[in-house]
């Protein structure tokens, strides 16, 4: 059985007034924190939409900022996200813990196959392994071959990279005890981790980062959810619709604020993406990893349905998730839900239909599969 930890140990982060005095400081928060709230819960939310009105108002750059990475902007172009010294030194220690805790020695080649440019990428990464004392290779993309060779020539032991092309090496012939996992739907996607391992040779654990936070959160080789790093960041899963925070075990929207970051911390921020959250003595863990995003949310039959969600668990069954439809329509005032998906393969759909209703509390009235289904998207036609 799980050890979890009482509901009032996960409310706010400890000393939050202390760090709101702080943050008050920051042109980024100095309105919204005129008057410094008594209560987390009336801390308000950070948006990728304030990010941007505050950086067209000049709101965001640091005088101590030593590194400038730049993130896609919600409308198109991008945001700068400034880093200090301590903060490249505070996101650096806490990731070499994780890191080590992942499995990860001093004396182990490691091979990063993530960009290394003008996006933070492989600098996620890159800051912790250095700061644990592994021998890093920031490889970058790409190059299979070339990947082939080093990770061969230089015995590497440990691979960093996108469990697709982790994946594609594998099944080139690479062979590697230790894959960590990120930038893509990982072990939220049933059978995934399956696949990877056996192409490897070795354990696969899921690792879950954004470019505006930096590492949020490690699989352990007990493979039991994904551990945040506790010291880096505090951690809340929200309903999307109501802001509320939601009980231990239920799916929600993560947000995340630093605890130490200095130049641009978040605050309160609204990632998007939907995750469970589980306290226990030992950490905070996502169980589930991150299985979606809050965009498109639905209330069908009066559950929350998230669209990515769908094709997370199409993807599970080997089903065509980049071709589906969704479709709803009333009758009789009641809701109704159409899937239709393109696939060669045959399939129970009784078993599927079972599923679906286990997965999302929702019934599917009506599921096909098709081979020549051409569609991706949700057709909301109630009205």
């Amino acid at each position: 059985m799980t050890d979890t930890l009482s509901p009032p140990s996960l409310s706010e982060p400890v000393g939050f007034c202390a760090l709101l005095s702080r943050l008050r400081e920051l042109p980024l928060y100095r309105a919204a924190l005129r008057e410094v709230p008594t209560a987390w819960a009336d801390v308000p939310f950070l948006t990728r939409e304030r990010l941007t009105e505050a950086f067209e108002a000049g709101e965001l750059a640091h005088p101590g900022a030593v590194r400038v990475h730049l993130t896609p902007h919600p409308g198109g172009g991008w945001l700068p996200e400034y880093a200090t010294r301590r903060d490249v030194e505070g996101h650096g220690q806490a990731s070499a813990r994780a890191f080590a805790r992942a499995g990860i020695r001093e004396d182990d080649h490691v091979q990063v196959a993530f960009g290394y440019h003008r996006f933070a990428g492989g600098w996620l990464m890159q800051d912790g392994l250095e700061s644990l004392g592994a021998k890093t290779i920031p490889f970058g993309p790409g190059e299979t071959e070339a990947q082939l060779e080093t990770l061969r020539r230089l015995g590497v032991r440990v691979l960093v990279s996108a469990p697709s092309f982790a994946q594609k090496l594998g099944e080139a012939g690479a062979r590697v005890e230790l894959l960590i996992a990120a930038g893509e739907p990982f072990t939220s996607i049933a059978g995934r981790r399956q696949r990877v391992q056996e192409a490897l040779g070795g354990l696969a654990l899921d690792c879950y980062a954004t470019s505006e936070a930096g590492l949020i959160a490690l699989e352990t080789p007990q493979q039991d959810g994904l551990r945040v790093l506790d010291d880096w960041v505090f951690v809340e899963v929200i309903d999307p619709e109501t802001g509320t925070p939601v009980p231990d075990g239920e799916r929600g929207e993560l947000v995340v604020t630093h605890l130490t970051k200095e130049a641009m911390p978040l605050l309160r921020f609204r990632t998007g993406d939907l995750t469970r959250l589980e306290r226990r003595r030992d950490g905070t863990f996502l169980p589930g990893g991150v299985f979606g995003n809050v965009g498109g949310m639905l209330k069908v039959k009066g559950v929350k349905l998230f669209p990515r969600e769908v094709a997370f668990w199409l993807a599970g069954h080997g089903l065509d998730h980049t071709q589906h439809t969704l479709r709803l329509h009333s009758v009789g005032g009641g809701d109704r839900l159409h899937l239709a998906v393109r696939s060669e393969a045959r399939a129970d759909l009784e078993d599927l239909r079972a599923d679906f209703q286990r997965r999302f509390a929702i019934r599917a009235d009506e599921l096909h599969l098709d081979p020549a289904h051409e569609g991706q998207g949700v057709q909301d036609e109630r009205g």
